[in-house]
């Protein structure tokens, strides 16, 4: 399989919606017909041992907790409410009980958190650690944000700071932190917060459409923009990016921009405004920065907005997670 994208198109034409079935594959979440007044909103994730954690260099709590906030993300991209979770849990045999233990008590606490009843599962043997958590949720009957919604004209905006999560997938092996952006990013890349409550105010304000960034902003905007069959040009000067000392940069052999744009993980959310439309700076304490704009031709640039010159652009091309890339072409996992 050439990528994950090619993948999705052919599942996506195999498998249509249909019937009850509002939203299907290539959105964050399938949307099913619940009643007259609500629809539900369900997704699945699986949390793979050396795929997408080290087990040795994660706390047992930390990966439950994770595992819940990857499928609480979608549910809030499409600006759902998260009700019931259901939890599939493979280890193998001679893992110690306070490790398991451990596991469920970070869901729990996720899971409280955001009012999600944890109702049934699978448990299972295996030769690695595999979580599969599926989340239902619920939101008012056609009101689902989606990723296909954008129009030409509009306003890109991405919630709080991107590249922290892959910063602290860099640092994960130290188990001490020395700096306060290095005690941050640890915090980013082991616990992330779902923007349930954030998602519902901005749909309130008038976002149409939405989706997280999980596998990196660079991948991500391109599923956007072909879900809506738009393009973009993106400011780069006014992506928020992790502040990295030069260092520390040189050291990880990364850059700030290419942290933000590739790195992935930040479970932050995409979305689109009408141009007209108000925003402040931050709500519920997140910042909320506009880096672009929706266009009719369907590729995605780079542009210094800062420029003295008249814009330069680059095409953008996807740099993030892709499980089916040839080895060496995922950079920052």
């Amino acid at each position: 399989m050439k990528n994950e994208e090619k993948l999705l198109q052919f599942l996506t034409s195999r498998f249509p919606a249909k019937g009850p079935v509002r939203v299907g594959i290539g959105d964050d979440a399938a949307v099913l017909r619940a009643s007259e007044t609500h629809d539900w909103v369900v997704t699945t994730d699986q949390f793979i041992e050396n795929v997408h954690f080290l087990r040795r260099s994660q706390p047992a709590k930390a990966l439950g907790w994770k595992a819940l906030a990857r499928s609480l993300s979608d549910i809030a991209a499409m600006a759902g409410r998260p009700r019931f979770a259901l939890v599939a849990l493979a280890f193998p045999p001679r893992t110690p009980s306070r490790w398991v233990r451990e596991f469920f008590s970070g869901l729990a606490l996720l899971a409280r958190r955001h009012r999600v009843q944890v109702i049934g599962g699978d448990l299972a043997s295996a030769s690695q650690v595999t979580a599969d958590i599926q989340v239902i949720g619920e939101v008012r009957r056609g009101k689902a944000l989606l990723r296909s919604r954008a129009r030409p004209g509009q306003a890109i905006y991405v919630s709080g700071r991107l590249g922290l999560a892959a910063l602290g997938q860099l640092l994960a092996r130290r188990k001490t932190t020395r700096t306060v952006l290095e005690a941050q990013a640890r915090k980013a890349h082991f616990t992330p917060q779902p923007r349930v409550e954030l998602s519902h105010r901005l749909a309130r304000r008038g976002a149409t459409a939405m989706m997280d960034l999980s596998d990196g902003l660079s991948t991500d905007l391109h599923r956007f923009c072909r879900a809506s069959g738009v393009g973009a040009i993106i400011f780069k000067d006014r992506i928020p990016a992790t502040s990295l000392p030069p260092q520390l940069a040189q050291r990880l052999q990364t850059t700030e921009l290419g942290l933000a744009l590739h790195g992935g993980e930040d479970y932050e959310l995409l979305f689109t405004l009408p141009k007209t439309a108000r925003l402040p700076r931050r709500l519920l304490g997140i910042p909320l920065t506009k880096i672009g704009e929706t266009t009719k031709k369907k590729k995605i640039v780079l542009v210094d907005s800062s420029a003295l010159t008249p814009f330069r652009e680059e095409i953008l091309r996807p740099g993030g997670w892709d499980h089916f890339q040839k080895p060496g072409r995922n950079k920052n996992r």
